[in-house]
């Protein structure tokens, strides 16, 4: 069923509640309490270690981190990477099966001890435990055909901020424990096991058979044991496939739409994490051959889906491809503008996303960042920029250098907000937007500032680092929000998270 972004989630109170806290913390009026201090840290988000799919380890990263001047490493290590196929109606008996490394099937304890581990060993970098989860993936076509395609097994969610092993197993996924049920296919499915009752009878027997021969009878003693060791291996294998016999509550074979992805949202949301759409922009087509039949793997660029889905915390959109969702008067403006108007109880926010799994192809961990704006250096204070907003991405083309935005604020009156936050303003009141940018070794190096209200270029500045602009104007009353776009050397580009402007009394 559809979910309505409305603030009344079925799956109770406790949903409701922590909706409500996270609006009362997303809606703050203001910035950063006085007195408050916030220093940047720049993080890598969406990294790969060895313990799943990636090529390094933990402390190779780790060190690749430090040579680059990076703070905090969010790992994205695989929640379920389990594909499966199965012949109706005996799915769990007629089944193929492909797996590769991951959380739950390794262990989420040893995935947090490894994490512990290596923060004994390096103590300044802080590494954030996280999870990539396929929510689901779906077939079409038919063995019979010969022919058939795995759908959106790239359409991903990262998971942070849910670090004990009972609560990565709560996470729901096709395929994993949180959304196995019993059904009427579960029964279905273990008939076959019935089969063991008819196969011991015919081991057991011995009958008898009599024949005539020079006068005399003959009395021969058989066992069935062609028949019998048939059925049992077939009862035998059906446990050993199936047990427990349960059903998947996100069936791969069935179209879902987006409510496999919004229960997962949901329950990362309902235990205060962070849930984030992995790389919308991206796609994947492929085909190869298992037992000579011809399975083809397709994920489309899956931007609409964010408009679908709510209450996530972000999205990756600078990353090492083109992007589209971010752009300009696309998805994200307009998903921004919904937030602005009272129509979304959530924004989202545009991370930096790396998907390092190795040095393969010319790829480092420094490319594509994530600066978090944090009153201390800590795990906590790093996932709650993330979920208010308190962040910026960049992508980089210089492993030596990177752009940094030293600064974006709005003033409304005697109110001053940055990336993130709301504030309330009466029609007519003046507004003053303040931006500051520079390279991080200090260089005259030209960019290209852009202020963004509304989806729509205010102004355009273009000089040389360090770059300071200020732009003034009286606020309409019209709800809105201002966000910035640094084009830098190289290609290289920082997007700011937007600050919204609200009349007092808006919703």
């Amino acid at each position: 069923m559809r979910r309505q972004d409305d603030g009344r989630d079925p799956a109770g109170a406790r949903r409701l509640a922590a909706w409500l806290i996270g609006l009362a913390l997303l809606a703050a009026p203001s910035g950063p309490a006085r007195g408050e201090a916030l220093a940047q840290v720049r993080g890598v988000v969406h990294v790969h270690t060895d313990f799943t799919t990636g090529e390094l380890s933990l402390d190779e990263i780790v060190g690749r981190a430090r040579e680059q001047g990076i703070e905090a490493i969010f790992l994205s290590e695989n929640y379920l990477l389990r594909v499966a196929y199965g012949l109706y109606p005996f799915r769990a008996l007629l089944s193929v099966r492909e797996e590769e490394p991951s959380v739950l099937g390794r262990g989420p304890e040893r995935y947090l001890a490894m994490v512990a581990a290596a923060r004994q060993r390096a103590p300044g970098v802080l590494i954030v435990p996280g999870v990539e989860v396929i929510p689901h993936y779906w077939w079409t076509g038919s063995p019979f055909a010969g022919d058939f395609t795995v759908h959106d097994l790239q359409k991903n969610l990262l998971v942070f901020g849910l670090s004990t092993p009972a609560a990565l197993r709560t996470l729901p996924a096709t395929g994993s424990p949180a959304t196995a049920r019993y059904s009427a296919e579960s029964v279905l499915e273990a008939l076959p096991v019935l089969l063991l009752v008819p196969g011991l009878r015919l081991l057991r027997r011995r009958p008898t058979r009599r024949r005539l021969a020079d006068r005399v009878v003959v009395v021969q003693t058989r066992r069935h044991w062609l028949g019998g060791g048939l059925l049992c291996a077939v009862a035998v294998g059906t446990l050993v496939r199936g047990l427990p016999f349960t059903t998947d509550a996100f069936s791969p074979y069935e179209e879902l739409g987006t409510a496999p992805f919004q229960e997962l949202i949901d329950v990362v949301e309902g235990q205060g994490g962070a849930a984030v759409w992995s790389f919308p922009d991206a796609f994947d087509y492929g085909e190869e051959r298992v037992l000579g039949l011809r399975v083809r793997r397709t994920t489309d660029p899956y931007g609409d889906d964010l408009l679908r889905t709510f209450r996530y915390s972000g999205f990756g959109g600078a990353y090492e491809d083109v992007t589209r969702f971010p752009q300009l008067g696309d998805g994200w403006d307009y998903l921004l503008g919904q937030y602005a108007r009272g129509e979304r109880s959530r924004p989202a926010w545009v991370l930096g996303e790396s998907g390092f799994h190795g040095e393969g192809e010319g790829k480092w961990i420094g490319a594509a960042e994530t600066v978090f704006l944090v009153p201390a250096k800590s795990e906590a204070a790093l996932v709650a920029a993330l979920r208010r907003g308190r962040v910026y991405a960049v992508r980089r083309t210089e492993r030596r250098t990177t752009p940094v935005l030293d600064g974006f604020t709005v003033v409304a009156g005697d109110r001053t907000g940055i990336s993130g936050d709301t504030l309330a303003a009466p029609p007519g009141a003046p507004l003053t937007v303040r931006a500051e940018v520079r390279v991080s070794d200090g260089s005259a190096q030209s960019v290209q500032l852009s202020l963004i209200r509304n989806g729509g270029v205010v102004r355009v500045w273009t000089g040389p680092t360090p770059l300071a602009i200020e732009h003034r104007e009286a606020f309409d009353g019209v709800p809105a929000f201002f966000r910035v776009v640094v084009r830098g050397p190289g290609g290289s580009y920082i997007l700011a998270n937007p600050i919204f402007l609200r009349p007092p009394g808006a919703p």
